[in-house]
């Protein structure tokens, strides 16, 4: 079989291939479940995303045939041989939990206070362990995106405790 030829660091790379091209089977699929508006041109709201969904599942497939050719890439840093390190699971777990409490805390709590906790988190978890620091600077930079896309770009973020504060509420 194919996949027996395949080295571990191939079988990664290929389950990565994988899911980047069952992600644009995905996307066509879900967009074209689109309502579209009654006298659409030919570039309609659909365009863009066929596209998306286009392009990555030729790379997906790109990939997984380089792949299964026996190609397959180096890690940054290694050289070819070097042994596979292991995952950092305390870390991923970290990140993971920052990003969640991102999501949670979107609405209810608002973007400023969402993206600190997220950012502050992900420092963390990156071995940052200088937290008034990192809070400072997760909450100048959440402030800098919030206020460039609320004012700058007319995007509207959350603003869930701070409603009303910001004259866009």
């Amino acid at each position: 079989m194919i996949l027996d030829k395949v080295t571990k660091h191939g079988k990664s790379e290929l389950a990565f291939a994988g899911s980047l091209f069952l992600l644009g089977i995905f996307v066509a699929w879900d967009t074209s479940k689109m309502d579209i508006p009654q006298g659409s041109s030919i570039v309609s709201p659909q365009t863009f995303p066929y596209m998306v969904a286009a392009f990555t599942s030729l790379v997906g497939l790109v990939l997984i045939l380089d792949v299964l050719r026996g190609n397959h890439g180096t890690p940054d840093g290694d050289e070819p041989g070097d042994p596979l390190i292991p995952v950092n699971y305390e870390t991923l777990l970290i990140v993971a939990a920052a990003i969640g409490l991102h999501v949670i805390l979107l609405e209810t709590a608002g973007y400023i206070i969402a993206a600190t906790t997220c950012f502050l988190g992900v420092a963390y978890g990156f071995g940052s362990r200088k937290i008034l620091k990192d809070f400072f600077v997760s909450l100048a930079f959440a402030i800098i995106v919030y206020f460039s896309f609320t004012k700058g770009l007319n995007i509207n973020l959350p603003s869930g405790v701070f409603e009303g504060m910001f004259g866009n509420g």
